[in-house]
């Protein structure tokens, strides 16, 4: 037990600790306070705008029927109409072509030929600004609420925005089945069509904020990067320390010095566990303060940020991504003790740790970023959409394969000739 507090201490050398929180400082302002201002501004400048973050707050975590009723998309269709009829009513532009009604401009606006594509851009027809055209686009500003100095709040409450946002709603709403049966007919993704098949029976109606675990899994990726190299900062010097100054054959000149070594990966094995699970935590935390309300709502559901695939509760899917980035950090600890075994000084191991951890990092940030959605790149080009949560099996087998390779250098290292 001496022995192991000994290590442990050498271990978490406050040299290694201040680099660590000095990484973490930078990592937090050119990382991590984009994703939640971003992640707020989603909240009510989305895809629905606010509608659906209010829903949330009236209804609970999903929407029936009658709820769908109380809510009257007619009336609040209603109300951006009068929004839209207020200001074409103070802009005399539109008089000009005898727009009375947002209505009316509605149906004189998508009626005309004015847009083309090409080459998969929308341009203006025949290529050039018409004055028609021009006041068109004025037209457009006004009821999409910009002028001069306007706010991104002003413009998502324009009436032209809310209107795209309601139409999106109620699509999001009523139609669903219809994309589900797009899915179940269509798709040749075995464990997305399973997946539609459970969405089409739940009614796909959560009321989950659409952008939520997209933002936060790609909060985890960052997250689980910035575990891993910290990890990898702390474990590297213990050894490598011994190993360049020839400790370790004064140590192998007995059996309780060869035990060491082993004694040496239980304590990067604990330590690794502590402080990558201490780090989680603690940059999971301000992201979490920021939407508990959703911590118990389900995420399975289809919407504008693609299928979320799976009967669980958000709560559940933080828990479940701080444990891939904890068992990818074991991992790579595992490597990085082997790494330091065979390395002769601090240089070695650095030139080859780098493209180690380059290889991990990406491996975990492709696992978790939109883990478990029909978008996830190892789900779709590792595993072919075949299998359910193959993210956590690849982070699983990144934890048992670095504890098999750690296991059989420490067996090794018994018999080892010095």
């Amino acid at each position: 037990m001496r022995i192991f507090i000994c290590e442990l201490r050498k271990l978490w050398n406050w040299r290694v600790l201040l680099v660590i929180a000095a990484f973490g400082v930078i990592t937090w302002f050119a990382f991590f306070t984009d994703i939640l201002n971003d992640y707020e501004s989603l909240k009510t400048h989305g895809m629905y705008s606010a509608y659906q973050t209010e829903m949330f707050k009236k209804y609970g975590e999903t929407l029936e029927p009658e709820e769908w009723e109380d809510f009257d998309i007619k009336q609040q269709y209603a109300v951006v109409y009068a929004a839209g009829d207020d200001i074409i009513a103070e802009e005399p532009i539109f008089a000009k072509y005898g727009v009375e009604s947002f209505s009316g401009f509605l149906e004189w606006y998508e009626s005309g030929n004015y847009w083309v594509e090409v080459d998969g851009f929308i341009v203006l027809s025949g290529g050039e600004l018409t004055p028609e055209n021009q006041d068109r686009m004025d037209m457009l500003d006004a009821l999409n609420c910009v002028s001069d100095g306007y706010t991104l709040d002003e413009w998502y409450n324009s009436p032209m925005v809310l209107l795209q946002s309601l139409r999106a709603l109620e699509d999001r709403y009523t139609n669903q089945q219809l994309y589900l049966d797009i899915y179940t007919m269509n798709d040749t993704r075995p464990a997305v069509v399973r997946a539609a098949e459970r969405l089409k029976a739940s009614d796909n109606n959560s009321l989950l904020n659409g952008y939520l675990l997209g933002s936060f899994s790609l909060h985890a990726a960052v997250t689980g990067v910035f575990a891993l190299i910290s990890v990898m900062v702390l474990i590297i010097p213990m050894l490598i320390i011994d190993r360049s100054r020839n400790i370790h054959l004064l140590q192998y000149s007995s059996a309780v010095g060869r035990k060491l070594f082993r004694t040496q990966f239980f304590t990067t094995l604990i330590s690794t566990i502590a402080l990558s699970g201490l780090l989680t935590v603690l940059l999971f935390a301000p992201f979490i303060a920021r939407s508990a309300e959703y911590w118990n709502a389900g995420v399975m559901s289809l919407g504008g940020d693609g299928m979320w695939m799976y009967d669980i509760s958000y709560g559940q899917y933080v828990l479940i991504l701080g444990g891939m980035i904890v068992a990818a950090c074991t991992g790579a600890a595992c490597l990085a003790f082997i790494l330091a075994r065979f390395s002769a000084n601090i240089v070695t191991v650095m030139i080859k740790s780098v493209p180690v951890a380059a290889a991990l990092a990406t491996v975990l940030v492709l696992s978790t970023y939109r883990a478990f959605s029909n978008n996830n790149i190892v789900f779709n080009q590792v595993f072919a959409g075949e299998s359910d949560m193959p993210e956590v099996i690849v982070c699983g087998l990144l934890c048992l394969s670095g504890l098999f390779a750690a296991a059989v250098v420490m067996q090794r290292e018994k018999r080892v000739d010095v």
